[in-house]
């Protein structure tokens, strides 16, 4: 493996073999959010050695087939609908459940771990935000994408690259939000004599933020920069 890789970025080398992620996610590295830094540096801002990383993608690439499904790329609308299909489908259905059991979990344990009592009171904001996020993207965004697809122009807001900067804000919160549940949580590890709720609570919550990350990813390091091409090209 080349050290060029190290002056790539973590978002393009997971585009390139979506695998590399479960790499990244291990070692807390963000491909979604800051998906745009290069290797080296995000490693280094990490204190984590790059050769290790690298290895590390090394052995991942060697056990995973080579024909990694990619084909959500293969245009606008087709990313658009398996970013709905697959990924607000998916959260739509995980936060209200998540809502319910922080909820449960900090009413009967937050005398014993006040942690609970925050995470409970940032998660429901954090439910909320995303819903709004969701539906930005579904009633505004994406028409927008599939209209500049097309080779039309959206009438309001004049070009695509003011909302997605909105976006690409508001995903940086969501980041924010994950590491700070993972920290309320220990790392969403269940302490000895956690109740079933607290463990499938700090299941979902680990579920949520994988997916929220490859979620993100798609968008950040694909779909969007697609969408401000085809523009540029009307």
């Amino acid at each position: 493996m080349s050290h060029a890789w190290e002056s790539r970025s973590v978002g393009e080398l997971v585009l390139e073999k979506p695998s590399r992620s479960k790499v990244f996610e291990k070692a807390g590295l963000d491909y979604c959010c800051k998906g745009h830094e290069a290797l080296g540096r995000a490693c280094e801002q990490k204190g984590i050695p790059v050769e290790e990383l690298l290895a590390a993608l090394q052995d991942m690439d060697a056990e995973v087939p080579q024909d990694e499904d990619r084909s959500w790329m293969k245009d606008i609308p087709t990313a658009v609908e398996h970013v709905l299909r697959v990924h607000h489908d998916y959260t739509k259905e995980a936060l209200p459940r998540l809502q319910f059991l922080t909820a449960k979990v900090a009413n009967v344990h937050g005398h014993d771990d006040p942690r609970l009592v925050e995470l409970d009171r940032a998660f429901q904001a954090f439910a909320q935000e995303t819903f709004d996020h969701l539906a930005k993207e579904e009633q505004m965004l994406f028409p927008m994408f599939l209209a500049v697809a097309k080779g039309e122009r959206w009438p309001m807001p004049p070009t695509v690259q003011m909302p997605i900067a909105r976006m690409l804000q508001e995903h940086l919160q969501h980041g924010e939000n994950l590491e700070l549940f993972r920290t309320l949580t220990d790392g969403f590890v269940p302490p000895p004599g956690a109740c079933n709720s607290w463990r499938a609570m700090l299941d979902g919550l680990a579920e949520l933020e994988y997916d929220l990350h490859r979620h993100i990813h798609k968008e950040n390091s694909w779909l969007y920069p697609a969408a401000i091409e085809a523009e540029a090209r009307l």
